[in-house]
């Protein structure tokens, strides 16, 4: 003979009260976790990319973020979310850029690359790993335009993709530009052409260039950004001087934008959504 059952009906309603309320915290914590997506893009070699959530299901743009330096951030799975290992000028401007109608991906370097220098960054090899990504990026998004957001060496990568029309570009922000060539130096880790090879407006892709006044890194002089700038807009950034003793081109310093990185991805995000911007900040 089965036991009688002594359960009150109301504490019953509490616990499917509480299971429920469980249940809808812990799909919307899975529908916010950022995704990590690992492509295979050429024999033995994998690019990660990570998308930002949350975004809506049919987003008007997808930004394409190519952080500057070695590139290599670290794309990773922890306890269940993706995150990055190292620290870039995009993780610092999360909440400006992940806004409405936008998607917003990061790309780490690829398997074979502990540093993306500017002679990868302009090989065919990086062109083949972003064709897999901008293939994977329009697959997935398929109405929405996609813009390349570039700082520092990222921004060589940006302007290659852009001239060999890699699954076509519909515009491209440019932050702390490498507009000219650099010589090998102890203060140059990844000497090179910059984009002093390719004639940017005549790409006829809507473009915004974002620099600094005061700033000092070797290869990213604001002289050489306002040489470009006069054939295409520019927003200029000023400022204090960075703190005394922060590295010349890494965080800390104005060509990060240190300070003023949430105001600066407001402005593109403005630029972008045809939205006044201000060319100049603050």
């Amino acid at each position: 003979m089965p036991f009688p059952s002594h359960r009150s009906p109301f504490l019953s309603r509490q616990v499917r009260t509480i299971v429920a309320i469980a249940a809808s915290l812990l799909f919307t914590s899975l529908a916010y976790a950022d995704e990590l997506i690992t492509l295979k893009t050429r024999p033995g070699v994998t690019q990660s990319v990570l998308l930002w959530e949350p975004h809506g299901p049919a987003p008007k743009t997808v930004i394409l973020l190519i952080p500057g330096g070695s590139g290599n951030i670290g794309l990773k799975l922890k306890d269940g979310q993706a995150q990055a290992e190292a620290t870039h000028l995009f993780s610092r401007q999360h909440e400006a850029l992940l806004q409405k109608q936008f998607a917003v991906a990061v790309i780490d370097a690829p398997s074979d690359q502990e540093d993306m220098t500017q002679d990868f960054r302009t090989s065919a090899r990086h062109a083949a790993d972003m064709q897999a990504v901008i293939r994977k990026i329009r697959s997935r998004f398929p109405k929405a335009r996609l813009v390349l957001v570039a700082h520092s060496r990222g921004t060589v990568s940006a302007g290659y993709i852009a001239q060999n029309r890699v699954n076509k570009v519909n515009a491209v922000v440019l932050l702390s530009g490498l507009y000219q060539a650099s010589q090998p130096g102890p203060l140059i880790p990844s000497p090179g052409p910059g984009l002093s090879k390719i004639d940017l407006p005549s790409l006829k892709i809507p473009m915004l260039l974002v620099h600094h006044t005061l700033d000092a890194c070797p290869v990213s002089s604001f002289s050489a950004a306002s040489d470009v700038s006069t054939r295409l807009p520019m927003m200029t950034v000023n400022g204090a001087n960075a703190a005394e003793g922060s590295p010349l081109c890494g965080p800390g310093s104005n060509h990060w934008f240190v300070g003023m990185e949430e105001a600066v991805g407001q402005q593109i995000i403005n630029w972008l959504s045809g939205k006044t911007w201000k060319s100049n900040l603050p």
